[in-house]
């Protein structure tokens, strides 16, 4: 990796500061939802991606604003339509990940420029904003708990995000079609990706983003039940989930300390380079 990637991924992984929220409220974030009529329809989410995604699968933060007419439409389509709210319109399981998946893109799109909380928005705030989704008040979190909940993992750690706590954001919305597919592929992307899984070779370390690092004692488990060993760590247990450049790049990591690491991506103001 060169040296502007290496400064990109460790701006990118360094530890957040959370700052604000901690010792105030961050009130909901309203939808108007007057005359919505509820409706799979992904169609403004599509406009916003196009726009606004960038070549490493973050957003562009002077094109977001042009965009956000768009992704109110579709915040609002989202807070009517939903698995619990119009469960109808969502006849298989991947129709509901699906759902979930083109939520929690749109909504930390628009986390990413709310306003009402302190201009630093630390972690756990972003996460535990409250927004209308499915009918309900939800959060980013609840999104999280919902597809961790799934028997395969890669779904919530493949979930696309706006910061570097997720994998990329898509070109154009998740179809349901496929789904699974598009998964295995999204999760081969993660684990090859050098700014969201950012291997330190000076440092001798690895840093996962927390939308997989929370299935660490849960892989290493497994593994070690597997293979009847002991002390395995993520690089090893997620080798089995791997093919290819994904695989040998954890294969370059082997005995590599292991650490969580928090975007910055959080903090408002910040921009990407383009290129």
């Amino acid at each position: 990796m060169n040296s502007v990637a290496g400064k990109v991924a460790l701006a990118a992984l360094a530890a957040l500061v959370v700052v604000g929220c901690a010792d105030e409220s961050c009130p909901p974030i309203m939808v108007d939802t007057a005359g919505v009529a509820p409706a799979v329809n992904y169609a403004p989410l599509g406009e916003v991606l196009a726009a606004c995604v960038l070549r490493n699968g973050l957003a562009d933060r002077e094109e977001l604003p042009r965009r956000a007419e768009a992704l109110d439409r579709q915040l609002a389509i989202l807070a009517v339509t939903g698995p619990t709210a119009t469960p109808g319109l969502f006849p298989t399981r991947d129709d509901v990940l699906t759902y979930w998946y083109n939520a929690h893109a749109a909504w930390s799109l628009k986390l990413l420029r709310a306003r009402g909380c302190p201009r630093l928005i630390g972690a756990p705030a972003m996460l535990d904003r409250k927004f209308p989704l499915d009918g309900r008040t939800m959060t980013l979190r609840d999104i999280g708990a919902i597809l961790a909940a799934e028997d395969d993992f890669r779904i919530a750690a493949a979930v696309p995000g706006a910061t570097t706590n997720y994998a990329r954001l898509p070109e154009a919305p998740i179809e349901a079609r496929g789904f699974r597919q598009n998964v295995e592929r999204r999760f081969a992307e993660l684990l090859d990706d050098d700014i969201r899984v950012y291997i330190d070779v000076r440092r001798m370390r690895v840093l996962f983003p927390p939308a997989l690092w929370q299935f660490r004692a849960r892989l290493t488990a497994e593994h070690n039940r597997k293979y009847h060993t002991e002390g395995a760590t993520l690089v090893t247990a997620l080798l089995g989930y791997t093919s290819g450049p994904a695989q040998r790049r954890m294969q370059t990591a082997q005995g590599y300390r292991e650490v969580e690491a928090m975007s910055r991506e959080l903090l408002a103001g910040e921009k990407k380079d383009k290129d």
